[in-house]
């Protein structure tokens, strides 16, 4: 997913929406039985419990998106997991905007 946040916000960007979009279509749409976990990250600028919590949000933000845009709830959790687990290196503007990501990762399938 590529969702796009205000900073130190959890309200999603306009841009997003097409990518969200896609995302309904295929949980409505092609695979009816997909469930999936959100899972909200940051970079490590700010303390580690804020951070957590910005990611549940934005994490519960995506949710509360493809729910209202006709995805059963059941088949969504959220979860954040604040800057704990990095794929760039936060030394670094660019590592930092690689960080801060929502991802959705299905659990129907192995």
């Amino acid at each position: 997913l590529e969702v796009f946040f205000d900073t130190n916000s959890a309200n999603i960007k306009p841009e997003s929406y097409p990518d969200l979009d896609r995302v309904v279509s295929f949980m409505n749409d092609s695979v009816k039985g997909a469930t999936g976990v959100i899972e909200g990250h940051t970079d490590s600028v700010g303390n580690d419990d804020y951070n957590l919590k910005l990611s549940q949000r934005r994490a519960d933000s995506v949710r509360q998106y493809l729910v209202e845009k006709g995805v059963a709830g059941a088949r969504l959790q959220a979860q954040g997991f604040g800057e704990a687990q990095p794929v760039g290196d936060n030394k670094t503007a660019e590592g930092r905007a690689q960080n801060r990501r929502v991802i959705l990762r299905r659990t129907d399938v192995k």
